[in-house]
């Protein structure tokens, strides 16, 4: 590395916290967990997720793209602790998915996942995640698709 450039490890390692997201993110995010726990204990999440987003059609469309994405993901598909604010790197990617298919960015939803799956396993992400953020855009209080 140059002299007078430095590298600061931290940053790589660094996840956004839920403390300084926007309420409809960080919503997302605990419903995701909620959904992980849930399912961990062999129970239905689905009215549960639906009181935390406000739609039982949101939670629909959010557990039905958790699973195409537990099926496609390489490596299994990590969260945080319910009780943590910081989230890990899967979380923010599914965020991100979400945020940027809302946004009907195919573009910027490819760049996210082309190093971790193939064409045709983002396809399907796509069109889940764009009804995800749809849904969720139709509860109350609203998803920001920015």
């Amino acid at each position: 590395m140059e002299s007078g450039m430095t590298f600061d490890i931290d940053l790589l390692a660094r996840t956004p916290d839920l403390r300084d997201m926007e309420t409809s993110g960080a919503r997302l995010v605990m419903t995701l967990r909620l959904w992980v726990v849930m399912n961990k204990l062999g129970r239905c999440p689905l009215q549960a997720m639906a009181e935390k987003l406000g739609s039982r059609r949101a939670a629909a469309h959010l557990h039905l793209m958790l699973e195409e994405v537990g099926a496609a993901w390489p490596e299994p598909f990590c969260v945080s602790p319910p009780c943590c604010p910081r989230l890990s790197h899967d979380e923010a990617l599914v965020l991100d998915m979400v945020r940027a298919a809302g946004r009907e960015d195919r573009p910027g939803f490819d760049r996210l996942l082309s190093d971790l799956l193939p064409a045709d396993a983002r396809e399907p992400l796509f069109a889940s995640a764009g009804l995800v953020a749809a849904t969720m855009r139709e509860a109350r209080p609203p998803f920001p698709s920015a």
